[in-house]
């Protein structure tokens, strides 16, 4: 197991308080644009890696749970805030599992919990090409910003098919739940709407908040996966009043 030299990051802001967010499989540090510049205003500085293989980090020599947890690890504890979604949110758990104070809080949005639940969403999604369009991630997303259609597509481009195709690969089988529930410091859960495709059942969310009193679960209703880019206003108030 490699890391890469050094993760490439974009950071927003300069608040006191610091919050890193780690984007799922097939996107970029760029896509938390939004949110990041929300946290700014809310006093933040906000940090956003490419993960391994994606954006414009290299790829290392593996895309494991491990060496994807262990890249992030090496650039230190000491953050306010972490929020990791879909394949961020399963390197977010298994960063707080081997640092439990890695943050003061935790957001897990739509987590990819365990590769089985993963390899689902991704075969109901379309195939990724190498060609992405603009047209074709706004008819898939009608209701993303433009900006975020726009940095989907770059990211796409970026880590083409490979990175997922070797993420499912080299880290399958994962499961992350027991990380989960054994986090020792606040922790919010988010799952998307069951109907839109959500990688985290009420019932489990239920159960693991019921397991552990650090644990917060709430559903959306009406969001899909990518519930920052779906319903960013509803996730961005959720976050915030979590946060404080």
């Amino acid at each position: 197991m490699t890391n890469p030299d050094v993760l490439t990051t974009t950071v927003w802001g300069d608040g006191p308080r610091r919050a890193l967010v780690l984007h799922g499989l097939t996107s970029s540090g760029a896509i938390w644009w939004r949110v990041a510049e929300g946290l700014a205003d809310a006093g933040y500085t906000v940090v956003a890696p490419d993960l391994r293989a994606h954006g414009s980090s290299p790829a290392g020599d593996d895309l494991t749970i491990d060496s994807y947890r262990d890249d992030v690890l090496l650039m230190g504890g000491g953050w306010d805030l972490l929020i990791g979604h879909s394949l961020g949110g399963a390197i977010a758990a298994a960063v707080v599992a081997a640092h439990p104070f890695f943050a003061a809080r935790v957001v897990l949005e739509d987590p990819a919990v365990d590769s089985v639940g993963t390899a689902r969403l991704l075969a109901d999604s379309p195939p990724q090409t190498e060609d992405p369009t603009i047209a074709a991630v706004a008819a898939e997303h009608p209701d993303w910003h433009p900006r975020d259609v726009e940095l989907k597509v770059q990211a796409l481009v970026q880590c083409g098919v490979e990175a997922p195709t070797r993420t499912m690969e080299d880290a399958s089988p994962w499961d992350v739940w027991p990380e989960i529930r054994g986090v020792q410091v606040p922790t919010l859960i988010l799952a998307a709407d069951p109907a839109l495709g959500s990688l985290v059942s009420e019932e489990l969310g239920s159960a693991a908040a019921e397991s552990n009193s650090l644990i917060e679960f709430v559903m959306i209703e009406g969001a899909g996966h990518s519930m920052h880019r779906d319903s960013y206003d509803r996730f961005m108030s959720i976050v915030r009043g979590f946060a404080e």
